[in-house]
């Protein structure tokens, strides 16, 4: 048992990169429609990818900063050197094949041994939102990656209105923040006031693929509402304190804004008691489910399931560990107003695992399961909501088609199989 525990604690031994869509760029650019980037749901690290992160932030007159953060450990050298490019497109949506900007710029004699962080100036219209495609290419190796970033209407105060700084003057490329902690807020001069709602809210975990779904309306009343104030340097400070949303606004009329999300200290891991047994809820029965969390040693009980299901320990070992790294996988890609697990594609992803085939349109985004054609083809459409505090929103189009599939990837769970297609 001690052994089980052990795993418990050490099974994630990867780190994943979620603020964009990242993939090896290999062919010339037309646009995102109908491209596969299910390898930005792939569990194991790609060798031939360059590790980064970015943040698109607005500024005046159509002025925008894509900022970024590179892994350096991911970069080939040549006696001693280091150095890439980076070109970028601007297009209207994903359907479109011209761009409508571009810019190419070369980084060179890079100086650092961990990341190197940077920013490129680029020209967004006002008014509507835009997709932006990015190829970042090693000077020195064949490591190439190309991402995909939603660009927001400039116009609306937005995710893409500020960037938020930690303590260790690092950027915060993602939506959710790691600790609670003070972080600083750097805006345009334009923006003249910033007022933050904090939000105390618990949301349910996702409801199963063919089932009815009652979506009850959201309470836009804020636990707290502060208006924060520049310092001398022009910069806020936001504080976050306790887990919930931080939501900064420009004008308190307005419920959109851009969110900050704090889940707790272990997030996006799976470390607690509670992040261990919650998502079993998805391939559990409600009597075993309650069975579990009245129980007098949480710990015990959760170790007893997997051994149970598992047969053996080297078993319940190789079950917790893709189970839970599918949980931490899908913290790290889905993560919006509420945990990544609970979402639809956390749930989708943790029980029916990667999906061969993956394509985004500016509206949608449809996984595909086993061979494309095929008679027991699993295909799953998830449509992209318009929501307040978040862009990455998706809610799966639910139907009774999908209650065999579901039912069977459950039924393997609970035999101690993990399904394939």
């Amino acid at each position: 048992m001690n052994n089980l525990k052990l795993r418990y604690r050490n099974f994630l031994a990867y780190s994943f990169l979620a603020i964009a869509l990242v993939l090896p760029s290999c062919q010339p650019s037309s646009g995102l429609t109908g491209k596969n980037i299910s390898p930005l749901y792939r569990s194991e690290v790609q060798n031939d990818v360059l590790e980064v992160d970015y943040k698109v932030a607005h500024k005046q007159g159509q002025k925008s900063d894509l900022r970024f953060n590179l892994n350096l450990n991911s970069l080939g050298e040549s006696e001693g050197t280091r150095g890439f490019s980076l070109r970028y497109r601007l297009y209207q949506n994903y359907s479109s094949s011209i761009p409508i900007d571009s810019g190419f710029q070369v980084f060179k004699d890079i100086i650092g041994s961990e990341s190197y962080e940077n920013r490129t100036e680029i020209s967004i219209p006002n008014g509507r939102n835009h997709m932006l495609e990015v190829d970042l290419i090693d000077l020195y190796s064949k490591k190439r990656t190309r991402s995909y970033l939603d660009i927001i209407n400039p116009s609306q105060f937005s995710e893409q209105s500020y960037s938020l700084v930690n303590n260790d003057g690092e950027l915060i490329s993602h939506s959710h923040v790691l600790q609670a902690d003070s972080y600083s807020i750097e805006t345009a001069e334009s923006v003249n006031h910033l007022f933050v709602r904090f939000y105390d809210r618990n949301f349910p975990v996702a409801s199963p693929p063919f089932s009815a779904v009652n979506n009850n309306p959201f309470d836009f009343t804020p636990d707290k509402l502060t208006e924060l104030s520049r310092d001398l340097d022009g910069k806020y400070t936001l504080y976050v304190a306790q887990s919930g949303i931080y939501q900064l606004a420009s004008d308190t009329n307005s419920r959109n804004g851009g969110s900050v999300f704090y889940f707790g200290e272990h997030y996006p891991k799976a470390r607690t008691i509670n992040d261990l047994l919650l998502p079993l809820r998805y391939v559990t029965t409600t009597p075993e489910f309650q069975s579990l969390k009245k129980g007098e040693n949480l710990k015990k009980g959760i170790d007893n399931y997997w051994l149970k299901v598992g047969g053996s320990p080297e078993r319940a070992k190789m079950l917790i560990e893709t189970y839970y790294t599918r949980v931490e996988r899908a913290n790290t890609l889905f993560a919006s107003y509420l945990e990544g697990w609970k979402t639809d594609r956390g749930m989708c992803l943790i029980v029916f695992g990667e999906p061969n085939k993956v394509v985004r349109s500016t509206a949608s985004e449809t996984w595909l399961y086993g061979e494309e054609g095929k008679y027991n083809t699993l295909k799953l459409t998830f449509t992209k909501v318009q929501n307040p505090f978040t862009t990455n929103d998706f809610r799966l189009n639910r139907n009774a088609s999908l209650k065999s599939p579901w039912y069977r990837a459950v039924e393997f769970w609970r035999q101690g199989r993990i399904i394939t297609y």
